[in-house]
């Protein structure tokens, strides 16, 4: 890998950011006589124990690897939640350069960072602090937005709110890495209708939106983003290890990420280099860092009411009128014509999966801190599939 000084990494990762926007033989055992002296035939005895089957956790460890491989760049976590409330986790690779990835390793997880938030508006909505279908603008009165643009909208990315030309972000980007977006920033990067023949129909899925929800959860709870969140989510689901980065510190290290920063074909670790910028643009969109245990007990406080109340679930879950599957801040998955809700996220150097399946009250995980490195060649998404059914089938067997 060629050499590259920080400042010319930090440039290649601006433009990244924009592309991108873990038994022994069975021996055979021979008859014991109990005594070879007597003449009388005796009873053969066996020491061979019998075959045990597979675990869960080999299983995990098994399908890990088989889909990420054993390169030595990058690593991944995959994590299942059963109904019984145990958890198996199983890693592969390193976390970062000579350091192995790990159960507890704290991972970004991009865009599943939207469902949370989805859930924290959720949330001050059974408080009475907003409705669902209050303007925009009721809560952001100096926003220059359509009146008729509600929070349900954002939250279902039907506003009409979209994000900016990418080519607008990389000159900021790449002048510093490490600076710090705002609130007015992040608007002023948006394309925000002010007037309803502006908006496109339907569907269309932007972080812009997302940002603006921000703002409302400010106005609406009276207090940053990271506290409301911490207040009404993360502390009643016990989630310790679970941050908004770039606003507020995150105890642990975050894992690093791995992308061709110079064109070599070979991935560069983004350890050292500055990621403020990343986190601090994708803010409530985006910038979520958990443990894959802390992902697993997020999804199962959200479905079992801990955060929000069954009616709220519904509405976050209904996704009948989305062709895309999408409800609030969550997309049905439609797995096998089972149930099951989730979200992923990535960004520069890092990919993250979540999916939780209601009935059977099971959770999978799947992250990667190095996209391009699997060398199995599924989609993520197919690993997620083989573990709820690696869950389901656990299930089975122990019910």
């Amino acid at each position: 890998m060629t050499a590259v000084g920080a400042t010319a990494r930090a440039t290649a990762l601006v433009t990244v950011v924009i592309a991108s926007c873990s038994s022994g033989a069975e021996t055979a055992g021979s008859a014991t006589p109990l005594a070879q002296a007597s003449a009388t035939p005796t009873t053969s005895i066996s020491t061979t124990p019998p075959p045990t089957a597979p675990t869960l956790e080999d299983a995990l460890g098994r399908t890990l690897e088989d889909w990420y491989g054993t390169g030595d760049i990058g690593g991944a976590v995959a994590a299942i939640g059963l109904a019984d409330g145990s958890m198996h986790i199983a890693t592969t690779g390193q976390a970062a350069p000579g350091e192995p990835a790990m159960p507890d390793d704290t991972m970004r997880i991009g865009s599943i960072t939207k469902t949370y938030m989805a859930a924290l508006t959720l949330r001050l909505a059974d408080l009475g602090a907003l409705g669902l279908d209050d303007s925009v603008s009721t809560h952001l009165p100096d926003l220059a937005i359509d009146d008729t643009i509600t929070i349900r909208d954002l939250l279902a990315h039907t506003s009409g709110v979209t994000d900016p030309d990418p080519a607008e972000l990389i000159v900021l980007f790449r002048a510093d890495s490490g600076q710090r977006f705002e609130f007015d920033d992040l608007l002023a990067f948006a394309n925000v209708p002010t007037a309803v023949e502006q908006q496109p129909a339907g569907f269309v899925y932007a972080n812009a939106g997302y940002h603006v929800l921000g703002g409302v959860i400010e106005a609406a709870s009276g207090t940053d983003v990271a506290t409301a969140l911490r207040k009404h989510v993360l502390d009643p689901a016990g989630l310790t290890r679970t941050h908004l980065a770039g606003a507020e510190t995150t105890p642990a290290a975050i894992v690093p990420g791995n992308v061709d920063l110079d064109g070599d074909g070979r991935e560069d670790s983004l350890a050292g280099i500055p990621y403020l910028a990343v986190e601090t643009h994708a803010w409530t969109a985006g910038a979520l860092v958990a443990t894959a245990e802390d992902l697993i007990a997020f999804a199962r406080s959200l479905f079992d009411g801990s955060i929000i109340s069954a009616d709220a679930l519904d509405e976050m879950t209904d996704t009948s009128s989305d062709a895309h599957g999408h409800g609030l801040g969550i997309f049905d998955l439609g797995i096998d014509g089972r149930a099951a809700y989730g979200n992923s996220g990535g960004g520069p150097g890092f990919h993250a999966n979540l999916a939780h399946a209601p009935t059977g009250e099971i959770t999978a995980v799947v992250f990667t801190n190095c996209p391009s490195c699997p060398a199995g060649g599924q989609d993520s998404w197919q690993v997620l599939v083989d573990l709820l059914d690696l869950a389901e089938a656990s299930a089975s067997t122990t019910s």
